[in-house]
């Protein structure tokens, strides 16, 4: 059986669950461990047999390294991702790509440049729920779409952001909306379609961070929906993230990607009862940020996997990653101006 050998640049909690993810597909194998920590990196890459280097070109210069996961503090992926991209290697980047426009354009260009493919990881797109939804959608299920909301109400301790970079703008390029709130912020716009206009607010509520630890914002979507999105990482104790899909043939609500609700005019008999049995295990990162598992994470790599083996896009690419955070980046745009924010965005 052939094999794809993966390189983990940033041996952190998300270097963890990529590590865990990789040993849990028979197809792939961790190469090697990178991180400037030694005790880190080393931990890390003896608890999965392999060895670690300090170097990130050390890393990706390796023959036997096909695929470069980045899993390092979000301000440094562009940089991974031009050392990985040069030295030939596919990259699968966490999200988000990066923290400006312009240094995520930068990986989505070095990697056309240099014929890799590039994924962006958002797994929460890989929960089976989220798939049948965009299904629904997509075949006009729901009719017409009206509103589309995400609720992102988590809790973190302020000991959670210790870690030097968490909640700094130069390498956490935001809080709670840029770090948690991302992945529903890309469902909301997976369903709902591209974002027009964005009125927001953001403020820090609870914690002593440089960014925001609450935030709000009312969009217009170019189909003329309206959505909402609150994000924070202030409201104890922490709900499970939720998205809601309302059209007016159809309602669906999504719990941490599992469906709660499937309500549609045109729906078989026994479609309901199906539907809210579709996925019924998981995690949700609403109190513990390690408690998402990785299993979603599996189920992309596996995707992504399959996508340089047979030459196709990945199922979340990178101008696909780039949505999320230009909505987020207009969100604090808005509140910083405190007027509408038009898409798309300028560098």
């Amino acid at each position: 059986m052939k094999q794809t050998r993966f390189a983990i640049v940033g041996a952190g909690n998300i270097g963890g669950i990529h590590a865990q993810a990789i040993e849990a597909i028979p197809e792939a194998k961790l190469i090697t461990v990178c991180d400037k920590n030694e005790e880190i990196g080393k931990k890390l890459a003896q608890k999965y047999g392999t060895e670690w280097v300090e170097s990130i070109q050390d890393a990706v210069n390796r023959t036997d390294v096909d695929i470069v996961c980045i899993c390092t503090p979000s301000g440094y992926h562009a940089d991974v991702a031009e050392i990985a991209a040069a030295a030939g290697k596919h990259i699968l980047a966490e999200k988000p790509l990066d923290i400006t426009l312009e240094r995520v354009d930068r990986i989505i260009h070095v990697a056309k440049k240099h014929g890799v493919t590039l994924g962006g990881v958002f797994p929460s797109r890989f929960k089976v729920g989220a798939q049948k939804t965009k299904e629904a959608i997509e075949k006009g299920r729901l009719g017409r779409i009206v509103l589309v909301q995400g609720s992102i109400k988590w809790f973190r301790q302020q000991s959670y952001y210790g870690v030097s970079w968490r909640g700094t703008w130069e390498l956490d390029g935001g809080g709670a909306l840029m770090n948690q709130s991302i992945h529903t912020i890309d469902l909301v716009q997976w369903f709902g379609g591209p974002v027009k206009r964005i009125s927001g607010k953001v403020a820090t509520l609870r914690h002593s961070i440089q960014t925001e630890d609450t935030g709000a914002a009312l969009l217009e979507f170019e189909n003329g929906a309206l959505g909402v999105i609150q994000g924070a990482t202030s409201c104890w104790p922490g709900d499970p993230a939720r998205v809601e899909i309302h059209g007016d043939a159809g309602t669906i609500v999504l719990e941490e990607g599992r469906i709660i609700v499937w309500k549609l005019k045109d729906a078989a008999p026994d479609e309901e009862s199906t539907m809210l049995n579709l996925d019924v295990g998981g995690g949700s990162g609403s109190q513990d940020p390690m408690g998402i598992g990785f299993e979603l994470h599996r189920r992309q790599i596996v995707d992504m996997i399959d996508a340089v083996n047979n030459r196709r896009p990945p199922a979340v690419t990178g101008e696909e990653g780039r949505k999320a955070v230009e909505i987020i980046l207009a969100i604090y745009r808005s509140s910083q101006s405190n007027s509408p924010i038009t898409l798309p965005l300028k560098h």
